[in-house]
């Protein structure tokens, strides 16, 4: 059964770097520091057939089975000492033997009175010195052996190419996903955290047993387990694939932690002799969800990521209405259209759209009561780029027609704050219109002149001479003798 998350792309604020660390890590190991190890062993085992270990330890080795029974070790030495074997794959297959190997340093299945034995000990001890070479062997953790520096070192070596591109394809989907709600050191903490969870269930499980465990894979599947603890009942999507049968959906991400554990309980139970580590990934998969319910508990989890997807959902479903009012608007159904965005004008209370098309509604209503609320909501929004100024400005303009003889509902303050933006959109003669129209009527405004001012040069370097100078002789004219008429008038002359 495969399950991807597949709800959240990259971006430079949400890149995951810590994750492309530890992808860099992993490749690095494999690929730089554990290539060798092929050449150093097989250079160990030629050791150990050029320098007759075979002789000494293949009788013993024999009995070792005969005490201690295992019937694919035994099958695969006896195949390897045959006439058509290879005996460097048969010492292979004993050293893999730890329990064996440990024996045979204690000195218990080799006579110490052997004749010839500080040959064989000084054989044994260059093929170990050799065989330790390997980098695999320094860092793999092994069954049965509470080893802090294998615990950690483990969870970067791979034992394929193909066990490496498995792992790092799920680390980088949930690295993106946990790193980004949690934070690229506290992601950092609950992955090397989850690594060592899933490698202690590891030997719990398989206490007292031989063999070793390598790769990420049970780091990763703590971020499985963080994963549906932090995004917990918020809807996600994910494709999943079960034999044949596949499909892209979306559920709350809590309901993967029971199929994602289920799947790696029922395998470990089930499914013998995989070479897969499912005890580990079941570990991990609970030590993630502790750790993740830990952090959800002391609040340190990125809500802001968190909430994206379920805060576009929103948006998505509000454009949809805003859509719909508008429709209904174009064809003057006005209460259906006030119905729906009444409730979208409280979520989004600076949204443009929204406040024209209230607009809208108050333009076509009977006597149009509510009109100046309207277009003041309009107005007063303090906007930016250039299509909202102007559609903010075609409202003003309806207005100016729809509302004749009516003053405009916006505090002389506010229509500073309004005209300033004008000559940026080309409309810099209603500015000069509306500001002496403000001069005249309001001429103690504080910093009308000098907005006055500011505009009239707006209106100059964009070479609308006429609107400028009449702005400028307003100035002279309501505030002789002001810093501001001096400013006029030498522009004044200027011109």
């Amino acid at each position: 059964m495969l399950i991807l998350p597949l709800h959240r792309a990259p971006t430079g604020a949400n890149f995951p770097w810590v994750t492309l660390a530890l992808i860099l890590a992993n490749a690095f190991v494999f690929l730089g520091l554990q290539q060798r190890d092929e050449a150093r062993q097989e250079q160990a085992l030629d050791h150990y057939v050029q320098h007759g270990l075979a002789r000494w330890e293949f009788p013993a080795y024999r009995d070792w089975l005969a005490q201690h029974p295992d019937d694919r070790r035994s099958g695969l030495f006896e195949q390897m000492t045959s006439d058509e074997g290879d005996p460097r794959w048969a010492a292979a297959v004993l050293q893999s033997d730890e329990a064996f190997v440990a024996a045979l340093h204690d000195g218990t299945v080799i006579d110490a009175g052997a004749a010839g034995i500080d040959d064989w000990r000084e054989a044994r001890a260059g093929f170990d010195r050799l065989w330790d070479r390997s980098f695999t062997e320094r860092w793999k953790l092994r069954q049965s052996e509470i080893a802090p520096t294998r615990i950690a070192g483990s969870m970067f070596l791979h034992s394929s190419i193909g066990h490496l591109l498995g792992n790092m394809l799920f680390l980088a989907l949930l690295g993106l996903l946990v790193e980004g709600a949690l934070g690229h050191g506290l992601f950092l903490v609950v992955y090397l955290l989850g690594g060592v969870g899933a490698a202690l269930a590891s030997l719990a499980w398989h206490w007292g047993q031989q063999g070793s465990l390598v790769g990420a894979s049970g780091a990763i599947a703590s971020l499985m387990g963080a994963y549906c603890v932090l995004w917990g009942t918020r809807k996600v999507r994910f494709f999943w694939w079960f034999f044949v049968v596949f499909d892209y959906v979306k559920a709350p991400a809590l309901v993967l932690l029971p199929a994602w554990l289920g799947w790696e309980v029922l395998q470990l139970l089930f499914v013998h002799d995989s070479n897969v580590a499912f005890e580990a990934h079941a570990g991990g998969i609970v030590t993630g969800a502790a750790l993740a319910f830990a952090v959800r508990r002391l609040g340190w989890e990125r809500r802001e990521f968190l909430d994206e997807d379920t805060i576009a959902d929103t948006a998505n479903a509000d454009d949809a209405l805003l859509a719909q009012a508008q429709a209904h608007i174009g064809k003057l159904e006005i209460p259906a259209a006030r119905a729906l965005l009444e409730p979208l004008a409280t979520r989004r209370p600076d949204d443009l759209a929204v406040r024209v098309a209230l607009y809208r509604c108050a333009r076509y209503e009977p006597g149009m009561p509510r009109l100046d609320d309207a277009v003041r909501a309009v107005l007063a929004l303090p906007l930016r780029t250039t299509p909202e100024l102007r559609e903010q400005k075609a409202v003003y303009d309806d207005y100016a027609k729809a509302g004749a003889g009516r003053r405009l509902p916006l505090a002389p303050a506010q229509q500073l704050v309004l005209v300033r933006r004008w000559p940026a959109i080309g409309a810099g003669a209603s500015a000069a219109e509306l500001l002496a129209a403000l001069a005249a009527r309001a001429p103690a405004t504080p910093g009308l002149s000098a907005a006055m001012l500011q505009v009239a040069r707006d209106l100059q370097a964009r070479r609308e001479d006429g609107d400028a100078r009449a702005l400028l002789a307003s100035i002279v004219a309501a505030w002789p003798g002001s810093g501001d008429a001096d400013k006029a008038n030498v522009l004044l002359a200027e011109a």
